[in-house]
């Protein structure tokens, strides 16, 4: 068949994110015959006649639909994007109104009776998508009507060390210009149980990983054929299980190949020598989902770590001159002015790069955090939607919103994507990697990197 996909992100700040997704997914339907197109809205802030066109021009079997996020996650200042999803069915039905839409991605797998009801698409897929997908087309080849929505593929999980990027495609080049880093994924799954956290419902809460050489391969055909020297492992935590990200490095550190990268990290999976792997293998910065500093927030969260982990992870990453940041979420079920007192004091003792300061907690359905709620009345089910809805400890909301404002006046390192001025326009990006490269510094990697 012949596939128009749609990556419908637009979003660019702090940076431009590579739809490694969906690339994957389209080198999957490639391998099995299918002609596959790419119509990136990332670089096109307007987008309807050149979507128009290309949909006249490739006349599509199917249009497929990637939707990377519900909304912004940042409150108070919460920004939905379903109006832009909208808009975009709107444009594939006036423009081939035969043409069956199938819609699928992390946003879409959290709401997809909502989706599909609002956004009247025929089909959608919830989960990871390069078997689903398959299936669904190959009822659509011999006039069979699939289910609407394709929760679990008949054949199975996918098999990782089968994935393969096409990069050809996208704008790679461009992507690594402006967003200083492409995107790799190492595994799926996640075997944690943090109480808001929806990875584990996107991809299951068992870790499946690819092979550390086919993970090396994919970084080493990306730096030959597209110059690319920085990577950001996308996985939701890199480092666990430990031994596999180890491996990673050790196969990097024996092709000797020249390149830098970060990760999502976990400060309850680390060790000294861990660090210095890291560091020898190309590690130059690292984003830690601490979320909390404070032994009530920690409890909320339900996280298993301590805040002495925490602080030993902060201490080898300056030892090894790794530059991190500490992600951190406010007002969490709990928290008190005494644990947000905490919480700031223990962060200066780690004494990160750069602090992401998040205030209130996304809610999702299904997760620990929303079944809490629910049980105790605080939110109905249905409450629980596309319109984004954040728990803010109501006790402390005035204090919170002051006390973490002024940290961020007085310290240029903390970032509070609610609220904050200093990250909120791409020129601002291109400045500062562009200034990072005139410097002589190395104006790659996350974007928090340049700020810090």
């Amino acid at each position: 068949m012949n596939l128009l996909f749609v990556n419908t992100n637009q979003t660019r700040m702090p940076d431009p994110v590579p739809p490694i997704g969906l690339s994957y997914l389209a080198s999957a339907m490639r391998r099995a015959q299918h002609k596959c197109e790419i119509f990136d809205l990332t670089f096109q802030p307007e987008f309807e006649d050149a979507l128009k066109k290309r949909i006249c021009g490739t006349k599509a079997d199917v249009i497929g639909l990637s939707l990377r996020n519900v909304d912004n996650t940042a409150y108070p200042k919460s920004v939905s994007y379903f109006e832009h999803f909208k808009q975009i069915v709107r444009i594939c039905r006036e423009t081939a109104p035969e043409t069956p839409i199938v819609v699928g991605g992390p946003a879409f797998s959290l709401f997809p009776e909502e989706f599909i009801e609002k956004l009247g698409v025929d089909y959608g897929i919830a989960g990871e998508g390069e078997i689903a997908l398959l299936e669904l087309l190959e009822k659509l080849a011999i006039g069979e009507k699939p289910e609407q929505i394709i929760y679990h593929a008949q054949g199975g999980q996918v098999n990782l060390d089968h994935l393969t990027p096409a990069w050809d495609l996208l704008e790679t080049k461009r992507y690594f210009k402006d967003g200083g880093s492409l995107n790799i994924q190492t595994k799926r799954g996640c075997r944690y149980k943090c109480a808001y956290c929806s990875y584990p419902l996107l991809e299951g809460s068992s870790v499946r990983q690819r092979s550390p050489e086919k993970v090396v391969d994919e970084m080493e055909a990306s730096f030959h054929e597209y110059g690319i020297d920085y990577f950001f492992f996308v996985d939701n935590v890199f480092n666990y299980p430990r031994e596999h990200s180890v491996a990673i490095c050790n196969e990097i550190i024996k092709r000797k190949l020249k390149v830098h990268w970060t990760a999502y990290t976990s400060p309850g999976v680390v060790d000294e020598e861990m660090f210095a792997i890291y560091k020898e293998a190309g590690c130059d910065a690292l984003d830690f989902g601490s979320d909390a500093m404070s032994n009530v927030g920690l409890a909320s969260m339900s996280k298993w770590f301590t805040i002495s982990k925490i602080k030993d992870a902060s201490r080898w990453c300056r030892e090894n001159e790794i530059k991190f940041s500490h992600s951190l979420i406010f007002g969490s079920p709990g928290e008190t002015k005494e644990s947000i007192e905490e919480t700031i004091a223990n962060v200066h003792e780690c004494n990160p790069s750069v602090v992401i300061a998040m205030i209130g907690v996304r809610i999702y359905p299904h997760t620990p955090l929303a079944n809490r709620l629910i049980k105790q009345g605080w939110i109905a089910p249905e409450e629980i939607g596309l319109k984004p809805v954040f728990y803010v400890e109501e006790s402390i909301r005035e204090f919170m919103f002051e006390r973490l404002l002024t940290e961020s006046r007085n310290y240029h390192n903390w970032i509070l994507p609610g609220f904050n001025k200093k990250i909120n326009h791409p020129l601002l990006f291109e400045r500062l990697r562009n200034k990072a490269g005139k410097s002589g510094a190395y104006g790659k990697g996350p974007m928090w990197k340049m700020l810090a």
